[in-house]
């Protein structure tokens, strides 16, 4: 899913490659000199209100990426996480696996899933997933990069969730993350890939299931993050790149026909930004970013205007080391809220959650956060070590209420936790 909404949704943390080479970006609607005050809500009566208590399921070896789809043409959402290869020092010690869980509605349990393994054809590090129908059957299929060879890889659906080989592509120099979109409006879902070395977005073309190289963008350097969303309002689809040394986002506009150019304006965001998404975040009709900052435990808020433009970036407090992000408005009031999950080598919060004030008004930027302060909750999350690596937002237990699911590295899970009393939505109204 994308949008981080699944932070892939857009969107795209424990072992030491992923720790040095992932980053997740969010910005915060606050100025600096006016930051949020202490709330009186307790984590307690957090996730006692939002999410039930948290529940943990086997999801391989070392489980990163997360995507959603219906891979069996049931009608229900399905789940893929992706491992890496295992890793002692810096020996690899085993395949990487993809693990897939069908979604049996049937089940009482508040995870009604089955799981099984998508096992690789090859010993190839596959770092990011995502889903969607890239060969034009109308069935979901799956791309994954396979970092340590500079590639991706289309793996085709029969719609039974039998997946096939469909050939590799060579893009850049360790491709991180993945972003699918319709570039060119020719109805057909191309791609973008995030190369960290070589500072590097390729755009990818589809044809029918192929892709091939259509634009190589130069970006700042060690990109982390891509997301996309119409940032000009000329109905069709650009995006913004993070990377992670210059501490910068970067706007890229579409000509319409999926090329694109760099807008001459950047946006300096906090220390060691590690993840972005894109929403709507003020509810005016415009999209905006927001990027996790990790280095001094803030988010960033981007407002956009609607012509390409943004204003300046707004901070607010963080809980420490915001490492991923996800929006959604959790508690229903039609204003949008965060979670973000923490670095355990700095915090013991694991998952905190920034709900949109009700006594402020979202559209007045400059003069309020219009976040309240950020309460932590699901702290036992963080106590065997395993921080949040990626974060994804849906229904995930067909109970028509948002829930969040979380990729435990270390403790080679995924957790849920399950929405209680809120319907929510996953963007504005």
């Amino acid at each position: 899913m994308n949008t981080k909404l699944f932070p892939s949704l857009n969107l795209r943390t424990v072992i030491l490659l992923f720790l040095v080479s992932s980053g997740t970006f969010f910005t915060a609607a606050c100025s600096s000199t006016d930051l949020p005050t202490e709330s009186s809500i307790v984590p307690s009566s957090v996730s006692g209100t939002v999410f039930e208590a948290v529940v943990e399921y086997d999801a391989g070896g070392n489980p990163l990426g997360i995507t959603f789809g219906d891979f069996n043409g049931d009608n229900k959402q399905d789940i893929v996480v992706t491992s890496p290869r295992k890793q002692d020092g810096i020996s690899t010690t085993a395949d990487g696996s993809m693990t897939l869980f069908l979604n049996n509605s049937s089940s009482i349990s508040s995870f009604p899933y089955t799981s099984s393994t998508i096992t690789p054809a090859t010993a190839e590090w596959r770092q990011d997933v995502i889903s969607a129908d890239f060969t034009g059957d109308n069935i979901t299929d799956l791309v994954v990069t396979q970092t340590d060879q500079d590639q991706i890889k289309l793996l085709s659906n029969d719609g039974s969730a039998t997946f096939t080989d469909n050939g590799s592509l060579t893009v850049g120099d360790v491709p991180l993350k993945l972003l699918s979109g319709d570039w060119n409006s020719d109805n057909q879902t191309d791609l973008a890939v995030v190369n960290r070395d070589n500072s590097s977005i390729s755009i990818l073309r589809n044809s029918s299931g192929v892709f091939a190289i259509s634009q190589t963008l130069s970006v700042s350097a060690h990109p982390i993050q891509i997301v996309s969303a119409d940032w000009d309002g000329d109905n069709d689809t650009d995006l913004a790149v993070l990377s992670r040394d210059s501490t910068l986002v970067q706007i890229w506009l579409n000509s319409g026909s999926g090329t694109f150019s760099a807008q001459s304006t950047t946006y300096t965001v906090g220390s060691l930004p590690t993840d972005m998404i894109s929403g709507d975040w003020n509810c005016d009709a415009k999209q905006d970013l927001a990027v996790s900052n990790y280095g001094d435990s803030t988010l960033s808020l981007i407002y956009g205007n609607g012509t390409g433009d943004f204003d300046s970036p707004l901070t607010i407090s963080s809980r420490s080391g915001p490492r991923t992000l996800a929006a959604a408005d959790f508690d229903n009031d039609s204003k949008m809220d965060f979670v973000a999950g923490h670095n355990f080598q700095v915090s013991t919060s694991g998952v905190s959650l920034l709900t949109g004030d009700l006594s402020l008004t979202l559209s007045d930027n400059t003069s309020s956060t219009g976040y309240a302060s950020p309460v932590s909750f699901a702290a036992s999350l963080a106590a065997d070590g395993s921080a949040p690596a990626d974060l994804a937002i849906s229904y995930v237990d067909n109970d028509s209420k948002l829930d969040l699911l979380i990729t435990l590295p270390v403790s080679k899970k995924i957790a849920l936790l399950s929405g209680k009393q809120y319907s929510g939505n996953l963007s504005c109204p």
